[in-house]
């Protein structure tokens, strides 16, 4: 069906039409690259930072943040995450993994055929020098230099397939990254990160390192026919499941107590986080198991705040 719009405007406004078409339909596609991790690490990290740079001198040499300032520099904030994101999801989604997400993911750019392999490899070899430049411009190069470096072991080196444990790993030091790229850019120029927030940066990994493998319960089917080794197929459903639960509670009251932030603070992130452990232990199934994941991602939210 012919668009309206298009038949009655003049000539030499179609071309503009078809433009702007193609031009939402390629950011369409770059979305959807990222869309499954947008909500687990895109928006978690940035609200990571954004409290992380309200904070002041809790973890920042800022003595009096403005909020006008701060809250003006979410865009960019988000901006540099995602597209490290991107880079990530595109090196990630290339073939082989298309068999993967045909059964995970089909609706992803390569299974659901926007985007060939080889027009994911021309797409990389624009998009990596220009968010390598985004990151030197932002003052966030060291963290983009070492997400690049993790992209490459991760991906072309099989880093996530072989050892369940070593994807954590992987998947905790890539948050820790994103988060520290984020807090950079909305601290502002002249201002750094204390020891006190790099300490908070660590604890946030160290919490993604044991309980991560959550988001993997959803996947088994696509993981089996990659062969990959991820912490539901090695420890088992019932295991994987008591091995992510406990640390949740745990790490609901260690991030708590890290800045004394009162009672209610232990209140909500035991809630949230007791409801991520009942939940992972009581409800089963692919449709149980997503909504989850998607608890737990509330969860790290709140565990990122820092005041």
């Amino acid at each position: 069906m012919s668009c309206p719009a298009l038949l009655t405007a003049p000539p030499g406004v179609i071309p503009l039409f078809k433009i702007l078409g193609n031009t939402v339909a390629f950011a369409d596609t770059l979305y959807l690259f990222t869309a499954n991790d947008f909500l687990t690490f895109a928006i978690p990290t940035t609200l990571f930072a954004t409290f992380g740079s309200l904070s002041g001198p809790v973890i920042t040499t800022n003595p009096s943040p403005s909020l006008v300032s701060i809250l003006s520099r979410i865009p960019i904030a988000l901006l540099v995450v995602w597209a490290n994101l991107l880079i990530f999801n595109i090196s990630n989604q290339r073939s082989p993994l298309v068999v993967e997400d045909k059964v995970n993911k089909p609706h992803r750019p390569l299974p659901s055929g926007r985007v060939t392999s080889d027009g994911a490899r021309r797409i990389l070899l624009v998009t990596i020098p220009l968010v390598l430049l985004l990151g030197w411009a932002l003052n966030c190069w060291q963290e983009t230099l070492m997400l690049f470096m993790m992209t490459w072991m991760y991906n072309a080196m099989g880093g996530s397939d072989d050892n369940w444990v070593l994807r954590n790993l992987f998947v905790a030091l890539g948050y820790g990254m994103y988060s520290s790229a984020a807090l950079r850019v909305m601290i502002g120029v002249g201002e750094e990160v204390t020891s006190k927030g790099l300490q908070w940066v660590g604890g946030v990994m160290v919490v993604m390192f044991g309980t991560q493998h959550i988001c993997d319960i959803k996947d088994v089917e696509g993981d089996k026919v990659m062969g990959r080794r991820s912490a539901p197929i090695v420890l088992g459903n019932d295991l994987v499941r008591w091995s992510v639960a406990p640390p949740v509670v745990v790490g609901s009251m260690v991030c708590s107590y890290f800045f004394d932030l009162g009672i209610s603070s232990y209140v909500i992130a035991l809630a949230i986080g007791g409801l991520v452990a009942f939940r992972t232990l009581a409800y089963r199934g692919l449709r149980s198991d997503k909504m989850t994941w998607k608890v737990w991602t509330l969860w790290i939210c709140w565990l990122s705040r820092c005041r």
